[in-house]
């Protein structure tokens, strides 16, 4: 199995995108430690996923407090006896146009898109080079090449994610650890139907080369792929998992 016996933590697991790379990791192996604020969902994604003997840990809390969030990050490795592969998945969005944006909002969305990713590979990184073979994988989006309506500060956030995780990956190689990122494309889950009605998915669908839209079930596969020894060369890349919707001039 790809991630057998690794200790893999997962952010923003509870639902989504976060808890199909949950079920891939139980299915390639891995014992893991899922982080989300939603206190009911991560229960219900937990419970689901303890069926069959695999070690599973769920932590509810809020990213924006960076010091919860290392210390968390030092519990897991204190338990499992370190950390073999970091996801950080964790989003808060919130569309807008540029005027309408607060403060209030602009930081919120900063400090669990972005701080909570670059303080939680700070604490996870001597785990991560201890285990002799680690990973990262950062969520990105399309959206850090191209405009998005009423995305300004999504696709900030996106994009500084992007070029964070080729920082981190020249940075932490020489410790062993690969960092990569995925971005998928539009994927029809039940938060984006209540943003996006379906004249929306259908003008997303003509744009996709393959005729289909993503799934979480494929960003899922494609994450626990660059976390395995199988991408043991794969090191700084931002793979786009949306069927060439991306390069698409369509």
């Amino acid at each position: 199995m790809l991630l057998n016996d690794k200790a893999v933590v997962v952010t923003g697991a509870a639902g989504g995108i976060g808890r199909a790379i949950a079920e891939e990791a139980k299915r390639a192996g891995a014992r893991l430690a899922l982080v989300d604020v939603d206190v009911e969902q991560l229960r219900k994604t937990v419970a689901s996923l303890k069926d069959g003997g695999t070690e599973v840990l769920p932590y509810s809390l809020d990213l924006k407090d960076s010091v919860l969030w290392q210390n968390t990050i030092d519990e897991i490795a204190s338990h499992f006896g370190g950390i073999d592969v970091l996801v950080n998945n964790a989003i808060s969005v919130k569309y807008e146009p540029m005027s309408d944006v607060n403060l209030q909002s602009y930081r919120h969305q900063m400090t669990i898109g972005l701080d909570a990713v670059f303080w939680g590979i700070q604490a996870a990184t001597p785990y991560l080079a201890k285990s002799g073979h680690g990973s990262i994988i950062n969520m990105t989006s399309p959206a850090s090449i191209h405009g998005i309506p009423n995305g300004s500060v999504y696709a900030a956030i996106k994009g500084a994610i992007s070029a964070l995780t080729r920082q981190c990956a020249v940075e932490l190689g020489e410790k062993g650890i690969r960092v990569n990122a995925v971005a998928p494309g539009p994927i029809p889950t039940p938060g984006t139907r209540r943003i996006v009605d379906e004249a929306g998915w259908q003008k997303r669908l003509v744009r996709s080369p393959l005729g289909r839209l993503s799934t979480p079930e494929g960003v899922a596969r494609t994450v626990v792929f660059l976390a395995s020894d199988a991408a043991d060369c794969i090191n700084g890349d931002v793979v786009f998992v949306d069927g060439g919707r991306s390069i698409s001039a369509l």
